[in-house]
């Protein structure tokens, strides 16, 4: 059970020196400040940890972490921001919760940062960001590591601008909303074996199309032509989904549509006057397919009726 976080309580700091680590278990510091939680994290600890913890709109940004910091399967409640944050030895965010907005813009990890089976949610209007990464103090260190492994973004994710120098983990990840690469450098070693389910999103098909151009520009021509055949699974299953919306649409409104044997009887015309008519289209007479079956619609003829009316 979740106990409110007490600085009396919880923060022995000579304790915390004595065991070389900070441990913070089932805590929720939803009405702590952000000042006080920022002093907890920044703490002359080694190791701090915070796990099981609820916390609520938390912004640490431009924090810079010297220990080596975790956020194990926390909730983060309300908007998160980590914007412009140094983690200067291993930081994770493993198995937590993210609702709503969730900022990692231009953060710098000098080691591990890991993401490992994180979930962001899409309540209120939720997005996960990790915006273009700023500069490090050192470029030739690229041995360093990031990982969103297992990690599931039920909200927009966007990545854009974002260089990944070190090792990048997009394993088993699963996108289930819109996701941007835009300009993204994913650098010198990467494993991208992603999963994805947001085929009915709008613009999915251009996310699919910058990442695939994202990874060609790497040289990662292998990745690149598994995101090319998902991509084209994804233009079939959105065409279905046309498919049957119009089918049941037309389901719905039988009276309304009409084949070309029943339009031809309602206008007095032979069937094959109607389909001479519609190489002339939209001169003659309109028409909507669905599927391979042609269709008109009632009030397309009774205008048509009356276009040709004489005297008219």
């Amino acid at each position: 059970m979740t106990k409110t976080y007490n600085k009396e309580k919880h923060f022995d700091l000579n304790f915390f020196r004595a065991k070389g680590m900070a441990y913070f278990d089932t805590l929720d510091f939803s009405d702590i400040s952000n000042e006080e939680i920022r002093e907890i994290a920044t703490c002359d600890i080694p190791d701090i940890e915070f796990y099981g913890c609820t916390f609520k709109d938390l912004d640490l940004s431009h924090t810079e972490f010297k220990s080596n910091i975790s956020f194990t399967q926390c909730k983060f409640k309300g908007n998160t921001n980590f914007e412009e944050c140094a983690f200067r030895k291993n930081g994770s965010f493993a198995h937590s919760v993210f609702n709503g907005v969730a900022n990692f813009n231009y953060v710098t990890y000098d080691q591990e940062l890991s993401f490992y089976c994180i979930t962001a949610k899409p309540a209120k209007g939720g997005r996960f960001l990790f915006l273009g990464e700023g500069k490090r103090s050192d470029k030739r260190f690229i041995d360093h590591y990031i990982t969103f492994e297992n990690a599931v973004f039920e909200s927009e994710a966007c990545f854009t601008g974002s260089s990944f120098l070190g090792m990048t983990i997009f394993k088993k990840t699963f996108f289930c909303n819109k996701f941007w690469f835009t300009n993204v450098d994913f650098g010198y070693k990467l494993n991208f074996n992603a999963k994805f389910d947001c085929t009915g999103f709008q613009d999915i098909s251009m996310c699919f199309r910058i990442l695939k151009a994202a990874l060609l520009c790497e040289h990662y021509t292998c990745e690149s032509r598994v995101i090319e055949r998902l991509e084209e699974k994804v233009r079939e299953r959105q065409l279905k989904i046309r498919e049957n919306d119009l089918e049941k649409s037309a389901s719905r409104a039988p009276s309304d549509l009409l084949t070309t044997e029943e339009a031809a009887e309602y206008l007095k015309l032979k069937p094959n006057t109607l389909e001479r008519w519609r190489s002339q289209y939209p001169f003659r007479l309109p028409f909507f397919k669905i599927g391979r079956t042609v269709k008109y619609r009632k009030e397309d003829l009774n205008a048509f009726i009356s276009r040709n009316r004489r005297g008219s």
